[in-house]
């Protein structure tokens, strides 16, 4: 078992990584955070296998909500769902809450944790890789919120409501990804290759010399995938805990992934949202002159070849694309922020001019 540690003086917390360790999920939780009586959010798909085994795992009493991890349950009527549900077994402040699935359960359940009782103990048991190497790590939690877009139409707004609510701990057993449907374990490969080209090009290779053993799922190759991600990502995490700094950096591709992502028609996953939005965030840059036609089709190569798409299925206006970036949460006076990719990382740069993202966008196939 391998163990990355998020280093934040007094709220520092383990990340541990293995094989065959969620039918240990109730020690390794009681060590950490000892309780007689610990609450689960369970994403309805992995409610009656994973959450099951979790839960079997603990001498002390139990209890369990479930939610249909999809993003139009990302709202806050799901977090009143989980506090009436808390409320209704008896939970206090005391009560540690444990959120077993992907991404979408672990923010919706932190924002839970974060605000039930002004804030319980939270531990993360992703089930996704996506959630394992990325969003079960850093204590981001938070729902969507509705918004209107240019067009007149209300979608949700990703992200627009929540709070820093670090984990007590993470336990990521890999052996759950044998039962990950192909298409999100590919999610999990886009936030990989994001944090690759955050200046980190050994990764970049391993990634592209490591395909086949990653598709055939292999435990020893996938220990390692998530244990160098979440390294990086704790690394980032520790030195700025509330994204004031450096820990922007791992938004690259996001700020164009969250204005597709919401909208029903595309009916794009996250991390398909991400692969997009790290080519779009490539494109603006190197029409900024910040990088060269060549670090683009690199990463775009890198994306297909791990089966991740490069372009909207269908074209959407890049109007209504730019409106929904200004209500994003980096947006500060109505001037979009981007992450753009450098040779050697990446950077934020305020107030893009309209014009490069227009041409970003259009290099993913929207229409003007």
């Amino acid at each position: 078992m391998n163990t990355v540690t998020v280093s934040l003086e007094e709220r520092t917390y383990s990340i541990l990584i293995g094989s065959g360790i969620l039918q240990e999920l109730g020690s390794l939780v009681h060590n950490v955070v000892p309780a007689s009586k610990y609450f689960f959010v369970l994403d309805e798909k992995v409610e009656s296998t994973h959450g099951q085994t979790a839960m079997l795992s603990f001498a002390q009493e139990t209890d369990a909500c479930a939610l249909l991890a999809v993003e139009s349950n990302k709202t806050i009527d799901s977090v009143q769902a989980i506090w009436s549900a808390m409320l209704a077994h008896g939970c206090d402040r005391r009560v540690p809450l444990i959120a077993v699935g992907g991404g979408l359960v672990g923010d919706v359940g932190g924002f839970a944790a974060a605000t039930f009782m002004r804030g319980v103990p939270l531990v993360q048991v992703p089930t996704t890789l996506l959630a394992m190497v990325d969003a079960s790590i850093g204590g981001k939690t938070g729902v969507n919120l509705p918004i209107e877009g240019a067009s007149g139409q209300t979608i949700l707004g990703k992200n627009l409501a929540g709070s820093f609510w670090q984990p007590q701990l993470v336990v990521a057993d890999v052996d759950v990804l044998d039962t990950l449907e192909d298409r999100h374990f590919r999610c999990g490969l886009a936030e990989c290759v994001k944090h690759a080209m955050l200046d980190h090009e050994d990764l970049m290779a391993w990634l592209e010399q490591q395909g086949d053993a990653i598709f055939a799922r292999d435990t020893d190759t996938l220990i390692e995938l998530v244990s160098r991600c979440a390294s990086i990502k704790a690394e980032v995490v520790s030195q700025d805990e509330r994204e004031e700094g450096s820990r922007a950096l791992l938004n690259l591709g996001h700020t164009f992934a969250h204005a597709i992502e919401p909208l029903p028609e595309l009916s794009l996953f996250h991390g398909e949202a991400v692969s997009i939005g790290l080519i779009a965030s490539l494109s603006c840059a190197e029409a900024t002159g910040m990088i060269d036609a060549d670090r683009v089709d690199q990463i775009r190569c890198v994306l297909t070849t791990l089966g991740l798409p490069t372009r909207l299925p269908i074209p959407v206006q890049v109007e209504e694309l730019i409106s929904i970036m200004r209500t994003d949460k980096k947006t500060i006076d109505a001037s979009i922020r981007l992450v753009l990719p450098t040779a050697d990382g990446a950077t934020v740069v305020p107030d893009i001019d309209d014009g490069a993202i227009g041409l970003a966008w259009a290099s993913v196939g929207a229409m003007a």
